[in-house]
């Protein structure tokens, strides 16, 4: 039975996991990321002058953000196709929490003055955008506002809640026809939810259709490696099904010449490692065999069983 420590590690480990993935698909698929959720944006974005991700300057302005948090930042700065303005910086900020905070608000003004107080030499303005990965139709924390004698501070933001392309009938219908990957994020996102209680087999369904959907659209190779990380970050499957995987988009890749990498790639590595902590458990159990510890206290203090030790201990 775990401890209180590991599980609140491995839900750490998770969350961060988690908060990563949407971090990495905005980094992979930014363009596409506005053109969907922001298209007034995305229209005055003159991306010919490049964009630049500041998430060095960011750790910096926050240098206390605590692993396993349940939000992903990013900070990006643009140019304007009017040159009107030298630089703006877009702050994307993804909160990935299943739960209501009375706070997000103020916490939302607090991101984007002390973005705004270390960055405005180089950058004349900040722009705060939000993405709410919950699934509380209700919960649209889209302002901060503070008036008391006189004095008014308001700071409203465009804010997409995800389940909506689930639930309003119009985001619906673009989620199904658009061709941007952003949609297929989307669907993952969503499909996540279902995944999350649902048995093996059918989260593998679920996964094995989105992947489809990756080849099916004719994305670039970069797109698809986008998205194919994204569902193996928040849909995960037990080895045997992401071997399982592995042999479908096989036949998969006949036709579209793309290899999918990422689930079996991470399976590898989580496979050497396990190799790599038998090794390291046999070594140490060796080292101890001889100073002539004894056998069951060695079993104990390394994991490995009786007769294992036992062996070891006849190989000398």
């Amino acid at each position: 039975m775990k401890t209180k420590q590991e599980s609140d590690r491995i839900q750490g480990t998770a969350a961060s996991d988690y908060d990563s993935a949407w971090k990495d698909v905005i980094e992979g698929l930014f363009e596409p990321f506005l053109e969907f959720f922001f298209p007034r944006i995305h229209r005055d974005i003159d991306f010919n002058k490049g964009c630049e991700f500041l998430s060095k300057e960011l750790r910096d302005i926050f240098p206390d953000g605590k692993t396993g948090k349940r939000y992903a930042d990013e900070l990006v700065k643009v140019h304007l196709k009017d040159g009107s303005i030298k630089c703006i910086a877009i702050f994307i900020h993804i909160e990935v929490q299943g739960k209501k905070e009375k706070s997000f608000p103020e916490r939302t003004y607090v991101y984007n003055y002390r973005i705004y107080d270390n960055k405005r030499e180089g950058i004349t303005e900040v722009i705060t955008l939000v993405i709410l990965t919950d699934q509380d139709p209700s919960y649209r924390p889209d302002e901060y506002y503070v008036s008391r004698w006189g004095f008014e501070l308001r700071m409203k933001y465009p804010l997409v809640k995800i389940i909506d392309y689930h639930l309003d009938k119009e985001k619906k219908k673009l989620l199904e026809t658009s061709g941007n990957p952003m949609a297929l994020v989307v669907k993952a996102q969503l499909k996540s939810y279902e995944a999350k209680k649902a048995e093996p087999l059918n989260k593998f369904n679920i996964k094995f259709e989105l992947v489809r959907q990756c080849y099916r659209h004719g994305y670039t190779r970069k797109q698809v490696d986008s998205l194919l990380k994204f569902t193996d970050w928040i849909i995960r499957l037990p080895g045997k099904y992401i071997k399982k995987l592995k042999y479908e988009v096989e036949k998969l890749e006949e036709e579209n010449k793309m290899p999918y990498v990422t689930s079996w790639e991470r399976l590898a590595h989580e496979e050497g490692m396990k190799t790599g902590m038998k090794t390291g458990k046999i070594e140490t159990a060796k080292e101890l065999i001889a100073i002539g510890i004894d056998l069951n206290i060695i079993a104990k203090a390394t994991g490995l069983s009786i007769e294992e030790i036992k062996t070891l201990a006849l190989q000398g």
